[in-house]
Formats: structure tokens, C-alpha cells, sequence
């Protein structure tokens, strides 16, 4: 996938290098690199989409208790099935212009047959787009849930809300609260929907980025600031229209990056919600091995109590340690437990087990 997501930007740069010479030589350029662009950007972030899609579907099968994996499956379905009617879209939209755009060309917003499945889909467009968004805040909500230990619940809520109100605002036309057709000022209300769509992201963004902030110096804390930063790159990229087919065309540029943002999310997302998998799988094990331990237990309340959680604590890492290495070769995703860690947990399960024996 890494490979072929580099070759994919490659390809997108030379088209934009092409576009830029023409420009240079002759003061002109030909549509077809637009419409490449959006052909090629749209399906291949389609096709990345759909295999995170079924990656997670076959996740969830095994782990049915997990809602995030599920939902994340249920958004990139849906995102994969926008981008490609949106590939579809733009590239006819772009059919009925000017082969060769110059300085003087006419700008112009053309449209969709009436009746036609690309009207149909682009009628209910905003819909679709703002369920895969809901879908994703929510999934992103119950896995920075697990890693926000030092972060309290108003302050949680608020960083996942503030994403909804910003996004919210580039629907007003489809929610009825702004009159598109009879606007004087659709322009304005255009950029306004960009600039407004940018910051739902970049607020998205933020979200990964705050808990992040508050981990050590690990694996997830750098696939959760992966992940901030696709964010802010797939929603430049992803609402960017090159079908009016300005002079120049300043969106192939941004465009050209949806694959590389889409690639970034993706994989910070897979790589942090397996992690926090991997991470539970190990802490579960512990916790068996611990309540096994018959000479840790028995310590409770006791002089020796320490010495028996060092010991535990060095032939648990040993076990910690085969169990992360096996989990690593069948994943490609490393989760370190850190040997305090280990210790930490070690007290939790004494303390827990305390607690069951003065209720008995």
C-alpha cells in the first residue's frame, strides 16, 4: 500500500508539472490533466478506502464488541462510494467545457442533466458526505475515549463537538437554512462553505492532536499525530472543485494530495485502533497470569508485597515481550509495554483483588 500510494503521488506531481509547463510556454492549457486528476485521485482514494473498509469489516468479526471498528468500516463504505460518483461527476462536468482554457475563457458552472443519476446522487451529496463524517466522529470518539486517561469527560466532549458545529456549517443549503438559489451572494457563501469545511477538519484534527499530547513517547502517539495530519489535508483536499476549470487551475494542486491524505488517515486510524487492541490483548493476559500467582496474591497487605511485584513484574515482561513480538509479525504494528507499565498494572490487579476480599 506504502509503495503504491508514493508511485500514485508521482503520477499526480508530473500531472501538475505538465499543467504548469503549459501554462509557462503558452500561456494555455488542455482540460485532459484536469480530468485525469480527478479520475485517477478519486478512484484510487476510492479503491484505499474500500480496502481499509474490508480490512475492518474482517477486524470486526473477530472482535465483535468493538462499535468504532465497525462504524469506521461503515463510513470508508460510504466515503469510497462518494469519491467515486465524485471522480464520475467532475469529469463530465469538465466535458462540457473548453478543451484548451486561456487567460480570456469564460468561467462558468455547468450541471448535470435533469433526472440523471449524477443529479440524483449530488441532490442528496451533502448527506452523504456529513453521515460518513458523523460515522468517523464517532468511531474516532470511542477510540480517543481509551486513550484519553488524563483527559475528563467536558473536556473530551467539547473537543468532539467543536468538529460537528464547524462541519455543520457547510450544509446550511441542504438542512434549508440558506436560500442557495436566490443568494446574492453565492460566491461568497462558496468560500465561506470551504473555509468552514477546512477548520471541521482541521478541529478534527485537533482532537487526535490533544490526546496525543497527553501520551508518552510511542508507536500510537505518532500514528495519532499521522493521523491529525491527514485530517487537515483530506479536508483541503476532498472539497476542492477543479470543474469549473479556472485560469490557472489553482485546485489540481490540492486535489493531487487526496490520496496521500486519505492514506495518512487510513493508516493512523488502523494503526491506532490496532494498537489499543493489541494493547488490551496483553493487559488481559497479564491480568490471567497475575490472578494465577498465588505467592503475588497472598502478599497483599504485607511487607514482602513489593518484592513479590518485582519479581512478577520481570517474568511477566518476559511473557509481555513474546506475546508484543508475535503480535508485531502478524500485524506490523508494534506495542510496547514499558516495564512500569507492567507494574503499575500489577497494583491495579492487587488492588482490585483487596477489594473483592474485604467484600467477602
Amino acid at each position: 500500500m506504502h509503495h503504491s500510494i508514493s508511485i500514485a503521488q508521482y503520477i499526480l506531481a508530473a500531472n501538475v508539472i505538465f499543467v504548469v509547463v503549459q501554462i509557462l510556454v503558452s500561456s494555455q492549457y488542455s482540460v485532459i490533466p484536469l480530468v485525469f486528476a480527478s479520475y485517477f485521485t478519486n478512484f484510487v482514494t476510492a479503491a484505499i478506502l474500500g480496502i481499509f473498509a474490508i480490512r475492518f469489516v474482517s477486524w470486526f468479526r473477530n472482535k465483535k464488541h468493538s462499535l468504532g471498528i465497525l462504524l469506521y468500516a461503515l463510513a470508508f463504505l460510504i466515503l469510497a462510494v462518494s469519491e467515486v460518483m465524485a471522480g464520475f461527476g467532475t469529469a463530465y462536468l469538465l466535458s462540457d467545457k473548453d478543451q484548451v482554457i486561456k487567460p480570456d475563457s469564460e468561467v462558468h458552472y455547468a450541471s448535470f442533466p435533469e433526472g440523471s443519476v449524477l443529479n440524483l446522487f449530488f441532490s442528496y451529496y451533502r448527506y452523504v458526505d456529513y453521515a460518513s463524517f458523523l460515522l468517523t466522529l464517532v468511531a474516532s470518539a470511542l477510540l480517543l475515549h481509551h486513550y484519553s486517561k488524563k483527559t475528563n469527560a467536558p473536556q473530551l466532549t467539547l473537543i468532539i463537538v467543536l468538529p460537528i458545529l464547524g462541519y455543520t456549517a457547510t450544509i446550511l443549503d441542504a438542512l434549508n437554512i440558506y436560500d442557495t438559489d436566490s443568494s446574492p451572494n453565492l460566491y461568497g457563501y462558496y468560500v465561506f462553505q470551504a473555509l468552514a469545511s477546512i477548520s471541521g477538519g482541521i478541529l478534527f484534527a485537533f482532537a487526535f492532536w490533544f490526546i496525543s499530547r497527553r501520551l508518552p513517547e510511542s508507536a500510537v502517539k505518532n500514528f495519532l499525530r499521522i493521523t491529525a495530519l491527514g485530517f487537515i489535508l483530506l479536508y483541503i483536499s476532498n472539497h476542492v472543485d477543479v470543474a469549473s476549470a479556472p485560469y490557472p487551475p489553482y485546485g489540481i494542486t490540492s486535489l493531487s494530495l487526496l490520496p496521500l491524505a486519505t492514506y495518512f488517515v487510513l493508516f493512523g486510524l488502523y494503526s491506532s485502533a490496532l494498537s489499543l487492541s493489541q494493547d488490551i490483548t496483553l493487559r488481559q493476559h497479564l491480568r490471567s497470569m497475575a490472578r494465577n500467582d498465588e505467592n503475588l496474591l497472598s502478599s497483599i497487605g504485607t511487607a514482602q508485597m513489593e518484592t513479590e511485584v518485582k519479581r512478577a513484574v520481570g517474568e511477566l515482561k518476559d511473557v509481555a515481550d513474546e506475546q508484543e513480538k508475535e503480535l508485531a509479525e502478524k500485524t506490523g504494528i508494534e506495542t510496547p509495554i514499558a516495564e512500569n507499565e507492567v507494574e503499575d498494572y500489577l497494583k491495579q490487579v492487587i488492588e482490585e483483588v483487596s477489594r473483592a476480599r474485604k467484600k467477602d
